[in-house]
């Protein structure tokens, strides 16, 4: 859990997430063409000149290095190991030449705990994209590959003694064509994840989309999502295909909100088994009530959620929360909460996660920040036993 957490990027805003998730998104900064998450509406991608790096020039590249250095104790490593305190350390550089569309990544991570060394967790992020503008298309593609350790904190896991290893490494292609009234945006990519020592875990995923935005001369804007993903796994009778279409309304002001709510059906067919079929659900709402505040909210419901690698499927509902306060130009408050709960398909098994951070950093000015971070982890579920752990650690980070 905790190497995810570190490998996030220079916004500080730790969040927690299953280290198994397969949401490289979560883990790159804005600025990667095809992958890097956009900062929509947020006090955390503010601009203050007397804390804002600049990075480096070296001809049209703009270099953004920086490294994280952080120490603290962990309540209960992977949910089972006794109490230890723990170090670790993060460098990242970011490239970027925006005029030509370019962007590439580079994040490593090590975490040692001292008196647990089974649950010792090392890893790296490498990514790179272009995005290439015409008159009426914008196309992307995108080559990243992922090396974490996935915890007794992910869905689908059983209780495992330590971490263990997997790399994952996604191709994605993109094209948005505007049509003036409406764009289209197909996209694809292919996902292969491979596990160390779980190797009837490993999966190649082929993922399709089709995003349509229709604006009516209103506010909002009519949305339309068709996705398909063929799974592939060691075992051919865990292969499935799993396909959805959903329908709502977008809209975004600029520095305002960012509403998005959708609604559908989702089927899912198994290599062996019957055909399910289930009601989907995506909502969020990104706001700033006021000029020092920030909201994110989110509710999706799914079925065999394409960004969590498992061979045995579920229905997935999950809810998340999260706040930031700038208390002063330089001293920001962050807090997050999520919940996701599993239904295994064709048994009674299920399980429910819960993961909050709060988190706490100070930029001394435009070199140097200290970052505070708690986080609670808890995991119920009827197969395998409760666990929780408590994650105290503080952070010191320097931006050459």
């Amino acid at each position: 859990m905790r190497n995810i957490t570190i490998l996030a990027p220079a916004c500080f805003a730790l969040a927690t997430y299953s280290a198994a998730a397969l949401e490289l998104d979560t883990l790159l900064p804005a600025g990667i063409p095809g992958f890097g998450a956009e900062e929509g509406v947020s006090i955390l991608s503010r601009l203050h000149p007397e804390y804002q790096d600049f990075g480096i020039q070296l001809g049209e590249f703009e270099l953004s290095p920086e490294l994280l250095a952080g120490a603290g104790y962990d309540s209960a490593p992977n949910g089972i190991s006794a109490g230890s305190p723990f170090a670790s350390l993060a460098p990242s550089l970011l490239v970027k030449d925006p005029a030509a569309g370019f962007g590439a990544y580079a994040a490593g991570t090590v975490e040692n705990d001292f008196t647990e060394p089974s649950q010792n967790t090392s890893g790296y992020t490498a990514a790179l994209g272009e995005r290439a503008e015409y008159a009426a298309d914008v196309f992307t593609v995108a080559l990243a590959q992922l090396r974490t350790q996935e915890t007794g904190f992910a869905l689908n896991t059983v209780s495992l003694a330590r971490p263990q290893s997997v790399t994952v490494t996604e191709l994605h292609l993109g094209d948005t064509r505007d049509f003036g009234a409406f764009t289209l945006t197909p996209d694809v990519s292919i996902l292969q994840a491979r596990f160390d020592d779980l190797s009837a875990e490993d999966a190649t995923e082929v993922r399709e989309g089709l995003t349509i935005d229709l604006w009516a001369g209103g506010p909002a804007r009519f949305v339309t999502l068709l996705h398909g993903t063929q799974a592939q796994y060691r075992a051919a009778s865990d292969n499935a295909n799993t396909y959805d279409a959903l329908f709502g309304l977008a809209d975004d002001a600029t520095d305002l909100w960012d509403i998005r709510l959708l609604a559908g059906a989702a089927v899912r067919q198994p290599a062996v088994g019957n055909i399910l079929m289930a009601p989907v659900l995506e909502a969020s709402l990104g706001w700033m009530p006021t000029d020092l505040d920030s909201l994110d909210f989110s509710v999706d419901r799914e079925i065999d959620d394409p960004d969590q690698e498992s061979a045995n499927g579920y229905t997935l509902t999950e809810g998340k929360i999260s706040i930031a306060h700038e208390y002063l130009r330089n001293l920001v408050i962050t807090a997050s909460f999520r919940a996701a709960h599993a239904a295994y398909f064709a048994t009674p098994l299920d399980e429910t996660l819960f993961n909050t951070d709060t988190a706490i950093t100070w930029h001394l000015n435009r070199q140097l920040a200290l970052n505070a971070d708690f986080q609670f982890n808890d995991r119920q579920a009827n197969f395998l036993r409760a666990a929780n752990e408590n994650v105290f650690t503080c952070n010191f980070i320097w931006i050459p």
